[in-house]
């Protein structure tokens, strides 16, 4: 009987994979994405072989530019509401590369030179929807090249939103007490494209556009200070500001948090760029908690966008760290949601890392702003997982349970499978039909478990709370 061991196979598959990566938009769909949250940029660049290592071709940014300073206290996390926030850097003053949380430019630039020779992709978070609500903080220079302070905002900026179903009061009025950018100001749209084209200067290969969606679509409703909503032509690549064009934008992999729900408009982003999922987290999550991966359900991406064009995710930075919506999830459990999005055929799969501490709590104080978060991006479940997803780019998907919606299959063509293994107290034998080879399978996941393939019939035992990777 024919024995497929882990090591040699999957080091040659993922350095295959690797030698041609050359940040492509396709390649970085087809990889995963770590989200390096609240890193610094020379703690992204002293980790980068130990995420390459991980089987992540991707890391994305907090973001880099110019931000409200706040009161300079300790900048931990928990920090209280008189020093640095890990926010603050969502609150622009300028839109200029470096900032006291994540570094300087030079810092940002040797990060991606080291990521470009490890061939890993950077993508940096930017938010051009709205500045900091101190507004005597913002950058005089700034303000004088929109044209004054009076050009900076939309007219309809003066109130929160009011009705979340209305799209002008979305896409201009105030979110959460930001005043909200006149992202149509032309003057504005050449002072963010010097922003972005030296972003992309220094080494980005793509971006994450924070509050994509209250950024108004053409054929939206214009705000009285907007001449036309034109902010996503120029800033995908299909048009020019004063003649000056976004560089390098058919390889740039850029995807905008347009998170569902209310009238989002999903449907139109998702066929501008890609979109998160945010409903198929949330869906995931519940599955998570109740202990049932039930492969009917969780087939669905709840999402109107393609599947090749949605970024995927257990959970983000904002549902663990602004109302802790997630944070009560074990590392175990937040493997097995990796697991199953990192596995499929669709989506591109985003890790966030939490901050040092315990598990399945908000918060825990350990990490400060610009630290590396805790080390389960390097779980051995994760790197295998990430490993896998390489290997089978292109391969179809199917999914199917065990003997019980406690254990899910991610089968990708004749080739591998992904079996998780959400029951806490026990674990599970399986006898699944699949493509693949028949033989006996060592499980990357831990280098030991084999399973068995004997006439299209795979199985084994799955440890209970686990993750299983064969290919």
């Amino acid at each position: 009987m024919k024995v497929f061991k882990s090591s040699l196979l999957s080091i040659c598959v993922f350095a295959l994979a690797l030698s041609a990566f050359g940040h492509s938009r396709e390649q970085i769909k087809n990889g995963a994405i770590l989200h390096a949250w609240c890193w610094s940029f020379k703690t992204i660049e002293e980790n980068l072989p130990k995420i390459k290592e991980a089987g992540f071709t991707s890391v994305q940014t907090s973001p880099a530019n110019t931000c409200l300073v706040g009161d300079y206290g300790d900048l931990n996390i928990m920090s209280d509401d008189t020093t640095g926030k890990w926010y603050y850097h969502y609150q622009p003053t300028d839109w200029k590369i470096g900032n006291y949380q994540l570094g300087t430019r030079d810092d940002f630039i040797s990060m991606c030179k080291k990521a470009e020779e490890l061939g890993i992709a950077v993508i940096v978070d930017v938010l051009p929807n709205h500045t900091t609500p101190r507004v005597k903080e913002i950058s005089p220079e700034f303000i004088e090249a929109v044209g004054g302070f009076e050009k900076l905002y939309h007219k309809n900026s003066d109130h929160q939103i009011r009705n979340w179903d209305d799209r002008l009061e979305s896409t201009t009025a105030q979110m959460g007490g930001l005043p909200d950018v006149n992202t149509e100001n032309p003057l504005f749209q050449a002072y963010y494209m010097k922003y972005v084209n030296d972003l992309i200067d220094c080494g980005a290969d793509g971006f994450r556009y924070d509050t994509a969606k209250h950024i108004g679509l053409p054929d939206d409703p214009k705000d009285a200070y907007s001449p036309k909503n034109n902010f996503w032509p120029i800033f995908l690549g299909k048009e020019s500001i004063n003649g000056t064009y976004l560089k390098n934008a058919d390889n740039l992999f850029i995807y905008g948090e347009v998170l569902q729900g209310g009238n989002s408009r999903e449907d139109a982003y998702g066929k501008l760029m890609p979109v998160v999922a945010s409903n198929y987290g949330s869906v995931l999550r519940s599955a998570l908690k109740n202990n049932k991966f039930s492969a009917k359900g969780l087939a669905d991406w709840k999402h109107p966008a393609a599947p090749e064009n949605i970024v995927t995710w257990v959970e983000s930075h904002d549902t663990y760290a602004n109302h802790g919506e997630s944070a009560w999830l074990t590392h175990a459990k937040l493997r097995q949601g990796w697991a199953l999005i990192a596995s499929r055929a669709g989506g591109t799969p985003l890790f966030f890392n939490r901050p040092k501490g315990p598990e399945a709590v908000q918060f825990p104080g350990v990490s400060k702003i610009g630290d590396s978060g805790n080390d389960e991006f390097f779980n051995p479940e994760v790197v295998a997982v990430n490993k896998f997803r390489l290997a089978m780019t292109g391969l179809p998907e199917k999914l199917v349970n065990g003997n019980d919606t406690s254990v899910l299959a991610v089968l990708r063509g004749d080739k591998g499978a992904v079996i998780i293994n959400v029951n806490e107290q026990k674990s599970q034998k399986i006898s699944i039909p699949v493509e693949m080879a028949d033989g006996e399978y060592i499980n990357h996941s831990n280098g030991k478990s084999k399973f068995t393939v004997a006439g299209g019939i795979l199985t084994g035992k799955v440890p209970k709370n686990a993750v299983v990777v064969l290919y």
